[in-house]
């Protein structure tokens, strides 16, 4: 079977669907962990029960190798300006809701509406640079994906070699004990 390095064999590949230990298909879910950042694990979905949800705690690796090198690297530096990037959102939402109670208890003074339309504007601009980093992310996952299939042709190529060669010694061998 031949295997392709570009983007789009990727994007079109076709998933195989896992059933966890309650004969539901399981979730494709992404890893953040310190070791495991960006890979991607099968998970139980769950069934709605009166509680809550109830699981079954399947759990698999749908990344077959652990993130390495400069990708481990750099998918770790994405996560926390990511986690990052949310951290401040948050904060200016909740300065935008604080000055927005703010303004209806006194009455929406001009300046504080000054500083809620400020604060907003700042808003969206850290969720634009956000979805530019999501999308880097996006890039940089891609590109993992295309280097392990890369590394998995080298390897395939280096042990038929090597057998290659030592079928070819074994042979030599023979004819030189005849």
């Amino acid at each position: 079977m031949a295997q392709s390095s570009s983007s789009s064999a990727i994007d079109n590949k076709i998933e195989k669907v896992v059933v966890c230990n309650c004969n539901r298909k399981a979730k494709v879910v992404q890893a953040w962990t310190e070791d495991n950042p960006g890979r991607r694990f099968y998970s139980c979905q769950g069934r709605k029960v009166s509680t809550g949800y109830d699981s079954c705690n399947f759990f698999r690796w749908y990344d077959v190798e652990k993130p390495h090198g400069w990708q481990y690297v750099a998918l770790l530096g994405a996560r926390d300006v990511i986690r990052q990037q949310k951290e401040e959102i948050n904060s200016l939402k909740s300065q935008v809701r604080a000055l927005s109670l703010e303004n209806e208890s006194i009455g929406q003074a001009p300046s504080d509406s000054n500083r809620t339309l400020e604060a907003c504007e700042t808003l969206k601009g850290e969720a634009e640079a956000c979805e530019a980093l999501k999308g880097e992310v996006e890039a940089l996952k891609r590109e993992v994906l295309i280097l392990n299939e890369r590394s998995m042709v080298y390897r395939n190529v280096l042990i038929t070699s090597s057998i290659g060669f030592t079928v070819v010694i074994g042979v030599f061998m023979g004819i030189l004990k005849w």
